[in-house]
């Protein structure tokens, strides 16, 4: 009897670790569902500053613009404002009052801070002036020589000028199983894209996808297809296209 009754307490706590086993591949599964589908940002600031970011990030650019406006009201000295304005004015294709902004935070040597430096490169190359966005990416980089981000940037203006063996060498700085950022892979799938091996520019996307998840993925595919616009892209960048009422924005800090 006592035999039976510690069978049966044995085959209970199976069964309850094979459920607990089952919950917690539930969590994870509904967890990474969420990440493909992030909620839209929010913020409990309602100053016009943030409410202009928050509308930033969630490509909301017209109403950014509004925001923006009358936070430079309120803040007309405050460089945060003028940047995000400047980049606001990127996005609404107004290149040459962005341009205009960010140039008047420089000094007449050209000097200036980071984020001043890394949103005129970002502009130029939005414009598609490769030489120009490599001009401010490189000062950039001089503040801030190891971000795979900037590094990537790089990589996109010297590639779309065909100057790939320094590409490959910027390519090299960047860290291939980084955890947290898919900069690697998107380099080499700009080198190879740029060379016309579309297959391998093909495998190096997915493999994003597999490692970071779909909303990674489209965010740093908006920066992609700036330089390699739809009709010249891969299969794999043009499969999921990223969600933004106006055309692909460079993903910021």
């Amino acid at each position: 009897m006592n035999k039976k009754i510690a069978m049966t307490a044995k085959s209970l706590r199976r069964v309850q670790g094979c459920a607990l086993g089952l919950s917690l591949l539930l969590i994870l599964a509904t967890s990474l569902r969420a990440e493909d589908a992030p909620p839209e940002i929010v913020d409990n600031d309602h100053s016009p500053y943030h409410l202009a970011l928050l509308a930033y990030k969630n490509d909301k650019f017209d109403a950014a613009r509004t925001s923006i406006d009358a936070a430079e009201k309120a803040q007309p000295d405050d460089l945060a404002v003028k940047i995000l304005k400047a980049r606001i004015l990127t996005e609404q294709h107004d290149y040459a009052g962005g341009e205009k902004l960010l140039q008047h935070l420089l000094s007449p040597a050209g000097d200036g801070p980071f984020e001043v430096q890394l949103a005129l490169g970002d502009l130029y190359l939005r414009k598609r002036n490769f030489d120009g966005a490599a001009r401010f990416y490189d000062i950039a980089l001089q503040s801030k020589p190891t971000d795979p981000d900037l590094i990537l940037k790089m990589i996109y203006a010297r590639v779309s000028v065909s100057d790939f063996v320094t590409a490959a060498k910027d390519a090299n700085k960047l860290k291939p199983f980084d955890p947290d950022n898919p900069a690697y892979y998107f380099a080499k799938a700009a080198l190879a894209e740029a060379t016309g091996k579309t297959g391998d520019a093909e495998q190096d996307i997915e493999t994003v996808r597999t490692i970071y998840g779909i909303t990674t993925t489209n965010r740093y595919l908006k920066t992609y297809l700036q330089v390699f616009p739809p009709e010249q892209a891969s299969n794999a960048a043009r499969a999921e296209p990223p969600k933004t009422n106006a055309t692909p924005a460079a993903p910021s800090k």
